[in-house]
């Protein structure tokens, strides 16, 4: 057998988010919610595109994830008049509120990892992936045939 970099990354995944994924449960939250709460905390407010692309969010699923959100009275969703193809998200004052009391639990989260991997070995993974995230496939693949006609 190989080794396979992608299930090692999900693997990292999965110990990763059995830290954060009971604090979650509590507030109802799905981890792509939190995706999206996280990014629009950050944000004062974003287009739909960039939301997709930073919460790795096929924007298809988005578009659903944002419903429930706003139902829960956590996002509001706007068009601004300028462009009306757009969409924009922002955290509502009850997704702030909804955000900051979860990040004390969060945080406590990062710091039982830190305890048990150690500060400078996170820091170092942290480096790592930013670098291996900045790699693209390259288009050296050989192409299709067309093997219809």
């Amino acid at each position: 057998m190989y080794d396979s970099l992608t299930i090692a990354l999900l693997q990292a995944r999965e110990t990763a988010m059995g830290f954060f994924r009971p604090i979650l449960n509590r507030y109802g939250l799905t981890e792509q919610q939190w995706r999206i709460i996280r990014i629009l905390a950050e944000h004062r407010s974003l287009d739909f595109h960039a939301l997709a692309q930073q919460a790795c969010i096929l924007r298809p699923s988005l578009t659903g994830i944002l419903t429930r959100l706003e139902r829960d009275g956590l996002v509001f969703r706007l068009k601004p008049l300028n462009d009306q193809r757009k969409l924009f998200a922002s955290l509502t004052p009850k997704g702030v509120e909804m955000y900051q009391q979860a990040c004390t639990e969060v945080d406590a989260g990062y710091q039982q990892i830190e305890q048990q991997f150690g500060i400078q070995k996170l820091h170092q993974l942290k480096q790592l992936l930013v670098e291996f995230n900045t790699l693209s496939a390259t288009d050296d693949a050989p192409e299709e045939k067309d093997l219809t006609g």
